[in-house]
C-alpha cells in the first residue's frame, strides 16, 4: 500500500490544453514579436501627441576673434538664449499624423491577437490530435489482443480438425493489420506530442494527456466578423491611408510657424550680460503657389491606396464570413457524425458479442461473420473518435477566425 501511494505521488500531474497553450504564449517567437511591434506603435503615438506641444531650447555661445575686420566678426560673440517654437497652423499635419499613429496601434494590438489566437490554435490542434490519436491507437491494441485470441484458440481447433486453416490465416491477417494501425496511430499521437513540447518547451508524454472533452458550439454572432482581427487589421489600413492622404494635402495649405526668444547676445561676455539682454519674436507665415504638380500626383497616389485598402477591406470581411460559415458547417456536420456513430457503438457491440457467442457454441455462424462483426465494432469507435476530434478542430478554428485565445 505504501509503494503504491508513493508511485501516485511521484507520478506527474496531467496537463490540459489551456496550461500547454499559456506555456506556448509565454514563449512564443512570434507572439513576442507581435508584442514589441505594440511597443513600438504606441511609441509613435506619443510621438505624434508631442508633436502638439511648443518646443523649448537653450542656446549658448561663446567665441573670440582677433585680426579680422570688426565689421564682419565683431572681435567675438556670446550669446545665452531660450526659445520657443510653436506650430500656430499646420494645414492639418499634425492631426493626420496622430490619427494615423493611432490606427496603426489599433492595426498593432489586432495582429497581436491574431498571432496569439494563431498560437493557441496549434496547441489545440496538436493536443487534440494526440489525444485522439492514443485513442485510436487503444482500440486498435484492444481488437489486436482480441483477434491473437482468436488466432491462439482457432490454431488449437485447427489441431484437431474443427476449422480450416483459411480461418487463421484470416484471424492471423486481421491481427497484423491492426497491428499496423495501431503503428500508425502511434506515429501520429508522438508527431502530435513532439509538436506540443517545441510549442510549450516541456517533455509531455501520453499520460500525461487529458481529453479536451466536448465543448458545445456556438456559431459566432455577425458582430464577430467586424471585431476578427483580420478585418481589425484592415479597418485600421484604411483610416492609415485615408490619414496619409490628409497629410498630403496638408503640405499645400498655408502654414503658421511662432517663435519666440529672450536672453542676452553681445561680444564681450561683461557687456553682454549686463548692457545686452532682450526678447524677439517672429511670426511666419508660408503659402505653396507652385511644385509642378508633386503634391497633386502624391494625393493621387495616396487617394490609390485608400481604394485598394478598402478593397482589402472588403476582401477580409469575405474570407472570415466564409471561414466562420465553414467551421459552422463542420462543426454540425461532424455533431451528427458523432450522435450516429454513438447510437451505432453499442448496437455493434451486441452484434459482434453474439455473432461470437453463435459461433464458439455451434450455431450456423462463420468466423468470417465474427470478423466482419469485431471490424464494425471497431470503425464505430474509431469514426466515432474521428468524429469527435473533428467537432473540436471546427470549435478550435473559429476562435482561431475571432481571435480568441482561452476560453
Amino acid at each position: 500500500m505504501l509503494a503504491s501511494v508513493t508511485e501516485a505521488i511521484a507520478q506527474p500531474a496531467p496537463v490540459p490544453v489551456d496550461e500547454c497553450i499559456r506555456l506556448a504564449l509565454a514563449r512564443s517567437p512570434v507572439a513576442r514579436a507581435a508584442g514589441f511591434d505594440v511597443g513600438v506603435a504606441l511609441a509613435r503615438v506619443r510621438a505624434a501627441r508631442a508633436a502638439y506641444a511648443p518646443r523649448l531650447s537653450v542656446r549658448g555661445e561663446y567665441g573670440r576673434s582677433a585680426g579680422f575686420d570688426d565689421a564682419v566678426t565683431n572681435g567675438g560673440s556670446t550669446a545665452a538664449l531660450l526659445t520657443v517654437e510653436s506650430s500656430l497652423f499646420d494645414g492639418g499635419l499634425r492631426d493626420a499624423e496622430f490619427a494615423a499613429a493611432t490606427a496603426r496601434l489599433r492595426s498593432a494590438a489586432a495582429l497581436e491577437q491574431q498571432r496569439r489566437a494563431d498560437v493557441a490554435y496549434a496547441v489545440r490542434t496538436a493536443y487534440c490530435t494526440a489525444v485522439a490519436a492514443d485513442r485510436q491507437a487503444r482500440i486498435h491494441r484492444e481488437t489486436q489482443d482480441t483477434l491473437r485470441e482468436y488466432v491462439t484458440l482457432l490454431r488449437r481447433q485447427e489441431l484437431v480438425g474443427v476449422v480450416t486453416r483459411n480461418d487463421v490465416l484470416r484471424a492471423q491477417l486481421a491481427a497484423d493489420a491492426a497491428t499496423a494501425a495501431e503503428r500508425a496511430a502511434n506515429a501520429e499521437r508522438d508527431i502530435g506530442i513532439d509538436e506540443l513540447n517545441l510549442l510549450t518547451d516541456t517533455a509531455l508524454t501520453p499520460a500525461l494527456l487529458l481529453d479536451p472533452g466536448m465543448t458545445a458550439f456556438t456559431p459566432a454572432a455577425l458582430t464577430a466578423v467586424e471585431a476578427s482581427p483580420m478585418v481589425m487589421d484592415a479597418q485600421a489600413a484604411v483610416e492609415v491611408a485615408g490619414r496619409e492622404v490628409d497629410a498630403v494635402r496638408s503640405e499645400w495649405r498655408t502654414h503658421v510657424q511662432f517663435t519666440a526668444g529672450g536672453g542676452a547676445l553681445g561680444v564681450t561676455p561683461d557687456h553682454t550680460f549686463r548692457d545686452n539682454g532682450g526678447a524677439e519674436f517672429l511670426v511666419g507665415l508660408s503659402l505653396p503657389l507652385y511644385d509642378g504638380g508633386g503634391t497633386a500626383a502624391r494625393v493621387a497616389a495616396a487617394d490609390a491606396v485608400v481604394h485598394s485598402s478598402e478593397a482589402s477591406l472588403q476582401g477580409a470581411r469575405q474570407t472570415v464570413s466564409a471561414a466562420l460559415a465553414r467551421a459552422a458547417v463542420e462543426a454540425r456536420h461532424a455533431a451528427s457524425d458523432l450522435t450516429a456513430w454513438r447510437k451505432t457503438i453499442p448496437q455493434a457491440a451486441e452484434n459482434f458479442t453474439l455473432m461470437r457467442a453463435r459461433y464458439f457454441g455451434g450455431g450456423n455462424v462463420r468466423l468470417l461473420e465474427v470478423l466482419d462483426a469485431l471490424a464494425q465494432y471497431a470503425e464505430a469507435r474509431l469514426a466515432e473518435r474521428q468524429a469527435t476530434f473533428a467537432y473540436q478542430a471546427a470549435i478550435a478554428r473559429q476562435q482561431q477566425i475571432v481571435g480568441e485565445v482561452m476560453p
